[in-house]
């Protein structure tokens, strides 16, 4: 008994040193579909941004409106955060795929079944991605919007935590604090470097993003009801408090 007493307070303690801080992000450029989804468009091609997850992690969609081949050029591209660009550019693939072979025998062909699977990985070094006409392409980026915590002086404030009851009649408490773009914690650009048709036409476009909204909490990403499956939002994970 005295074992399972010491674990509970353990526990305890363990669950009150990590708190989340849960991002909202806004874009004075760029609007939001149903989604949540930051989508720009132009004459040539949709962009589509979400940000959903850990630390912010980057996964762009981008369709090819046009009747030419429409090129990444990811070497070209960045995430520009505090003035520091980090290149989009990885030159390493991952191939994941099932292998599958036939063989026949003899005048009466016997079938002979093998199977197993494929794992490669190789470099890429031009670092394009080709999109072709009325198609598009969704990439997941290794780079991430933020990984470690936010800080801005009014979380220091002494706010009341406000308090929300679930449909499970769980209740828990959490700080909301609000952001212009000018007074936001959390500011990032991005970058990107197109190329139209094979006789090259480049062009770039950068988006500005920032946190508009963030909640202070103990509550874990699949308990808070403010963290949804959306593309504008993400979560810090806290520790060490």
């Amino acid at each position: 008994m005295r074992l399972l007493y010491l674990a509970l307070i353990l526990l305890a303690f363990s669950s009150c040193a990590t708190t989340y801080q849960y991002v909202t992000l806004n874009s004075p450029e760029v609007p939001k579909n149903d989604k949540k989804e930051f989508t720009f468009e132009n004459d040539s091609m949709r962009l589509t941004y979400n940000f959903h997850g850990e630390n912010g992690p980057i996964a762009m969609t981008v369709y090819n409106k046009i009747d030419k081949p429409l090129f990444i050029n990811w070497k070209k591209s960045f995430l520009i955060h505090d003035g520091q660009a980090v290149c989009l550019f990885n030159n390493r693939v991952e191939v994941n795929g099932v292998i599958d072979g036939y063989s026949y025998k003899g005048v009466f062909p016997g079938t002979r079944v093998t199977s197993g699977n494929l794992y490669a990985s190789f470099d890429l070094p031009e670092g394009m991605d080709m999109i072709p006409p009325g198609s598009y392409i969704t990439k997941s980026m290794q780079a991430q919007v933020q990984t470690t915590p936010v800080y801005n002086t009014k979380f220091l404030e002494k706010t009341q935590p406000e308090k929300v009851t679930d449909f499970n009649g769980v209740t828990y408490k959490y700080k909301r604090y609000s952001f212009d773009q000018s007074a936001s914690p959390l500011q990032f650009k991005s970058y990107l470097t197109f190329v139209v048709g094979t006789n090259p036409q480049e062009f770039a476009v950068s988006h500005s993003f920032y946190a508009q909204e963030v909640f202070l909490s103990g509550e874990v990403p699949e308990f808070f009801g403010f963290y949804k499956p959306q593309g504008d939002q993400l979560f810090i994970r806290k520790t060490g408090e």
